[in-house]
């Protein structure tokens, strides 16, 4: 193996595997990248065996050939050369030479045969998806996935293709037990196998949303053999679904309340975050108090002292106090991008409705708590 590169092309390729790199690993292959120099295209694939990720950059090949390099270090020295130009060859005992001006290194690697083959799938009955929606429905519910690994069934995002007379949508909800956000978008075709839902797992969307941030219009996706198959402009992004059944979320969203306020979002979080600096650190509770047009925010910690706001809201109902964890309102608020939230509640006890004036297809749920 033995081909010339771009440095930025290079960088942009190694930065985008960087995460999905196992930091404690059983087998050392895993920590490498591979490098495969073929025709005109270096292509550079990552996998932990359950993300992978493989992006194919414009190269000039020398010699055809495959290598693995610590995918760390091998980064760390290309971003910090000097020239555009980098040169890389594959000597004896899987050394590889790097060359780029001046500077030359001489990095060890592990042998080609041994890096984990990616899924294999075809080329055809990929179905095209719109970047900025599929984008916006992982930061609307991503949040919400559960961090807890000993309840597999929410450590993911649950992903469901409806149709509804003419009517098809595609539906991702999460939760974790204590707030759950779902979000419902047109879909102009349908997926074979999203009939049912699935479960997709919490790393594979994050390299998703960076993969998606990188910007574009359009991306592939496919179903195949346990795997969701993403392809967008020359990488290709394959993560294995979690075997798990998602808790039925119909269960836990109200579908009648009682008590309907409407509150300006920037005012309510910019409350909320002051009073909620001396709640406790651990539970973050707030108190919150309805009144007439009046919510009044309090929280209490026996250490540090009180926190008391009012600002005023849209509501004529009968007085309602109800505690909640200030950290989860907040993270709701921020992924609305509305003017306004409405807060339907029924009571001190039931599970609460938060979503923006401008998006009823956009629902987060959130349970109070005991303070």
């Amino acid at each position: 193996m033995e081909f010339n590169i771009n440095k930025d092309e290079f960088v942009k390729g190694l930065f985008r595997v960087q995460n999905i790199v196992e930091k404690k690993v059983t087998m050392p292959i895993l920590l490498n990248v591979l490098l495969d120099a073929q025709g005109k295209d270096l292509s550079i694939t990552a996998t932990n065996l359950e993300v992978g990720l493989k992006g194919v950059h414009p190269a000039e090949i020398i010699k055809d050939g495959k290598a693995t390099l610590s995918a760390k270090k091998l980064y760390e020295v290309i971003k910090e050369l000097p020239e555009k130009k980098i040169s890389l060859k594959l000597k004896e005992n899987q050394w590889v030479e790097i060359f780029s001006g001046k500077s030359l290194f001489n990095i060890m690697g592990l042998s080609a045969d041994s890096f984990p083959s990616l899924p294999v799938f075809e080329e055809d009955d990929f179905i095209g998806a719109d970047l900025v929606v599929f984008k916006e429905m992982i930061e609307k519910t991503f949040f919400a996935v559960s961090s807890d690994e000993t309840r597999q069934n929410l450590t993911g995002v649950f992903f469901l293709q409806k149709r509804e007379g003419e009517e098809k949508t595609l539906k991702m909800v999460a939760t974790d037990g204590y707030r759950l956000s779902m979000i419902d978008r047109p879909l102009n075709t349908e997926v074979k196998g999203l009939e049912k839902g699935i479960l997709l797992p919490k790393r594979g969307l994050a390299e998703l949303s960076k993969l998606l941030d990188e910007g574009g219009e359009k991306i592939w996706i496919k179903l195949k053999n346990n795997n969701f198959i993403v392809k967008k402009e020359g990488v290709v992004l394959i993560m294995r679904l979690l075997d798990s059944e998602f808790p039925d979320y119909r269960q836990v969203i109200p579908l009648k309340t009682k008590k309907h306020i409407r509150i300006k979002r920037t005012q309510f979080m910019e409350s909320l975050k002051r009073v909620s600096i001396l709640s406790s650190e651990k539970t973050k509770g707030v108190k919150f108090h309805f009144s007439k047009d009046t919510l009044e925010l309090t929280a209490y910690n026996p250490d540090l002292g009180e926190a008391k706001e009012e600002i005023t809201v849209e509501y004529k109902g009968e007085d309602l106090t109800v505690g909640f964890n200030a950290r989860f309102i907040l993270e709701n608020l921020n992924i609305l991008n509305s003017d306004d939230v409405l807060l339907d509640l029924e009571d001190g006890i039931s599970p609460s409705i938060i979503r923006p004036d401008n998006d009823e297809k956009h629902t987060c749920v959130v349970m109070p708590m005991r303070i």
